[in-house]
């Protein structure tokens, strides 16, 4: 844990030291478990618990010049002391907490909705084996949800999966679903009356609730290509056989769909008018000649990155098999004339290491890309050349990540901030917090007496989520606020007054 200094700003201040909840520096304790198997943060008056990170792989100076923009996005999953959306600044301390109205979300981004920048957040029921039934909540920057889409006219009534979501032209939404239903597994070997897994793709409009697009595997990928087997699934409708496990969507220039399927080793382009498949990427059906090292296996996160280049997460493993030494971010280089597909750059951790599920690959606008590392509670940055640039680790077990993303994220809660007095009249400490505020500099203190005049008592720059603002109690006051400032002094938000 590191000290910062708390500078007042005003005349009736005192000088304290308070302790900042920022990550840890390549802690011991941290990875030996004597923190515990998921450490957290923690305030005096907030009352949130998130995870606390310790760096694995500690900036530099000359490796933090090369740092992108923006904030970290990820999720922290059931097994946290407080799951949910998690918003961090670089130093690991906390933006917004958002567990308490999406204590589900697996997965969370930032897409155009209506062509200005808004979160969505998957939040439902989860499965227990890999997907999931909920809806995707269309967030702004004010944290007010703004509209909520799910999969429209499945059978079985089922909703939306958890596993990928995106928005294009203002209102249209591309998701996931998985709809159980009756198959013959003999030819696979399972039994006559069994159950699958069909996965589909949906594009809706949101604003309408009209289906723009369909697409389910079982009418064009057959379960021979499937890399597992029935076994123990299969035999009841409460635990279908996965033979596909859909976890990506992306769509090119076309408008044609990049399609993820984990369990095939695959990534299929699907034509966009009659949902034919125009080529299979890996797999055992692969109509690319793969290149050195461009090879991958239960995949995440395929993404178009140009019109000729992909992007995607190789797992490179599950529970019961181990591919390569260890799980990778991968951009392959796709000539879709000579049908070749060339690795043109890996992502490798600090200690290699299998993540048997989950995991992601973002290209940043300046050629930067993070990592999370999916099951291993890890993520990471690179710069364009592959050179890892840091790395945090936000658990020692248990607890993991299904993405991490950065974004640039400007956002004012339309909450006011929150205030808490706590002291004796002669030592007072303030304590303000602003869930979810971006831009906050500084904090004003002011106490308001009897007769309603109202005196700025102190400031204070803003070094943490929660920020002690320290004073002496001069005067009696019957009331305090705390007003959020941001870099030029402009009020950005307001308390609603406390008594002490």
């Amino acid at each position: 844990m590191l000290f910062n200094a708390l500078v007042l700003l005003t005349a009736p201040t005192v000088f304290t030291l308070t302790a900042a909840e920022q990550a840890y520096n390549k802690s011991v304790k941290y990875d030996s478990g004597l923190l515990g198997s998921s450490p957290t943060q923690s305030y005096v008056a907030a009352d949130y618990t998130p995870v606390q990170l310790n760096y694995e792989v500690p900036l530099t100076d000359s490796t933090a010049a090369k740092v992108s923009p923006g904030l970290l996005f990820f999720a922290p999953s059931a097994e946290a002391a407080e799951p949910g959306p998690l918003i961090i600044k670089q130093d690991g301390t906390v933006v917004w907490v958002g567990g308490a109205t999406y204590p589900q979300a697996t997965s969370f981004h930032v897409e155009p909705y209506m062509g200005e920048d808004h979160m969505i957040i998957w939040s439902g029921d989860l499965s227990g084996v890999g997907y999931g039934w909920g809806s995707w909540h269309v967030v702004n920057t004010a944290y007010e949800e703004v509209a909520t889409y799910t999969a429209i006219g499945l059978p079985n009534s089922t909703l939306a999966d958890l596993h990928d979501s995106h928005i294009y032209n203002g209102d249209r939404a591309t998701m996931t679903a998985y709809v159980t239903q009756a198959y013959d597994l003999t030819p696979y070997g399972g039994i006559k009356n069994g159950y699958i897994l069909d996965c589909v793709v949906q594009e809706i409009n949101i604003t309408s609730s009209e289906i723009l697009f369909e697409w389910h595997s079982l009418d064009h990928v057959d379960p021979s290509e499937s890399y597992t087997k029935p076994l123990l699934t299969g035999y009841n409708s409460s635990l279908p056989w996965d033979y596909f496990h859909i976890n990506a969507i992306d769509k090119d220039a076309s408008g044609n769909y990049l399609v993820s399927g984990r369990h095939i080793h695959t990534l299929f382009s699907v034509d966009a008018s009659s949902g034919d498949i125009l080529w299979r990427l890996g797999g055992k059906n692969s109509d690319f000649t793969m290149g050195t090292d461009a090879d991958f296996s239960w995949q995440h996160d395929g993404r178009w990155r140009s019109a000729n280049t992909i992007s995607l997460f190789d797992n490179a493993g599950t529970i019961a098999q181990q591919d390569r030494l260890s799980s990778r971010g991968i951009v392959l280089n796709i000539d879709t004339a000579a049908m070749t597909a060339e690795l043109v750059n890996q992502y490798l951790p600090s200690t290699k290491a299998i993540s048997r599920s989950q995991g992601n690959t973002q290209v940043l606008e300046n050629g930067n890309v993070v990592i999370g590392w999916g099951q291993e509670p890890l993520f990471g940055e690179y710069d364009s050349a592959g050179n890892q640039l840091w790395e945090l680790r936000f658990a020692v077990s248990s607890v993991q990540a299904y993405r991490t993303y950065r974004f640039d994220w400007t956002a004012t809660p339309s909450t006011p901030p929150s205030l808490a007095v706590i002291g004796s009249d002669s030592n007072r400490t303030a304590y303000a917090w602003w869930n979810g505020a971006t831009e906050v500099a500084t904090w004003g203190l002011y106490g308001s007496s009897d007769s309603g005049e109202s005196v700025n008592l102190a400031n204070a720059t803003r070094i943490d989520f929660e920020t002690p603002i320290a004073f002496e109690q001069l005067e009696n006051y019957t009331s305090y606020t705390v007003a959020a400032l941001d870099a030029s002094g402009q009020v950005l938000g307001t308390s609603d007054a406390v008594t002490a």
